[in-house]
């Protein structure tokens, strides 16, 4: 019976890990902004939209915002915020107008920003809809594990076989190698930040202050994205108090660009003030467009193989 409790367990991670996502996208991510703002974990500031982006229209359409707006420390950054526009007929968001937003702390380190309206409501209607789809999961996960679950002990030792000779093993071992490659990959050549430096990261954009550095050396690492080299920087700058301070980081420089830099001189980075030893070049802390692709394409990829998994998984059963 090693095969069928495998395999079950393997399918019940799926269904799991799936079920969690559905439950913080309907409920822990409301809840937890209406539980910060009653604690006064959100920071309200005012933001320029510089420019809007229409994703999906329709009656609501979903808006897609860059904002300007002073960090904790006040220096200037812009940020992209998607919101459904529930009337656009006011207009309220068009270029170089004013809107008010929140810097969620607790959301450290992932993205704080939101559009600030006031008070925190629930909606009635979002939450019947968040629990029927809740309950409507539930019930299918509880039919297809208890069904499998009687089939398999009406006759265990055909299911054995079955699942002895199913392809779920080559599919979880080539899923696992890929994304386990996948992930040292982009690590190294910093598409892919861990935890800690995540968190960093998120300080030096929200807590940090802007200098303009000047350019000691820099050097070609040998990786290669997309075709344009990785470029390394050593640079020195003053922070507040005109001390100075050494400081090092990587970016992806087009091909086009690397006759130039023997030209380049100066770069714009972000510190830490209360420890500028820390400090990274500005437009790899603003610049969020890939860490959002990856994040998107590993989402696909993982729902593509969660369906393959349990279609496998459901074809000898009841097929």
């Amino acid at each position: 019976m090693s095969h069928t409790v495998i395999t079950l367990s393997l399918v019940g991670l799926v269904l799991l890990f799936w079920f969690y996502k559905l439950l913080s996208r309907c409920f822990v991510r409301s809840f937890c902004i209406w539980n910060n703002q009653k604690s006064g974990s959100i920071t309200q500031k005012e933001a320029t939209i510089l420019s809007v982006t229409t994703l999906k229209a329709g009656k609501k359409p979903l808006l897609e915002l860059l904002v300007l707006f002073e960090n904790l420390s006040g220096h200037p950054i812009h940020r992209k915020i998607r919101i459904w526009d529930s009337m656009p007929h006011l207009n309220r968001f068009q270029p170089d107008g004013k809107i008010p937003i929140g810097l969620n702390l607790a959301k450290r380190p992932k993205g704080p920003v939101l559009l600030f309206t006031g008070a925190c409501r629930i909606s009635f209607a979002y939450m019947v809809i968040c629990c029927s789809m809740t309950v409507l999961y539930v019930v299918g996960c509880y039919f297809l594990i208890g069904e499998a679950i009687s089939r398999i002990n009406a006759d265990p030792e055909k299911y054995e076989s079955l699942f002895r000779a199913s392809e779920l093993w080559q599919m979880w071992a080539i899923f696992f190698g890929a994304a386990i490659f996948l992930h040292f990959l982009f690590k190294r050549i910093g598409l892919v930040v861990s935890g800690r430096n995540q968190a960093q990261n998120w300080d030096l954009l929200y807590q940090g202050l802007g200098a303009t550095a000047t350019i000691k050396r820099y050097w070609d690492t040998g990786t290669l994205v997309n075709d344009n080299p990785v470029v390394g920087f050593e640079y020195t700058f003053r922070d507040s108090t005109k001390q100075l301070f050494e400081g090092s980081d990587k970016k992806i420089v087009g091909k086009l660009e690397t006759a130039a830099l023997s030209d380049l001189e100066k770069l714009e980075i972000m510190y830490l003030p209360a420890n500028p030893n820390i400090s990274r070049l500005a437009e790899n802390l603003e610049n969020e467009g890939m860490t959002k692709f990856i994040n998107l394409l590993f989402y696909f990829t993982l729902f593509v193989f969660s369906v393959i998994v349990v279609a496998n998984f459901i074809q000898p059963l009841f097929g």
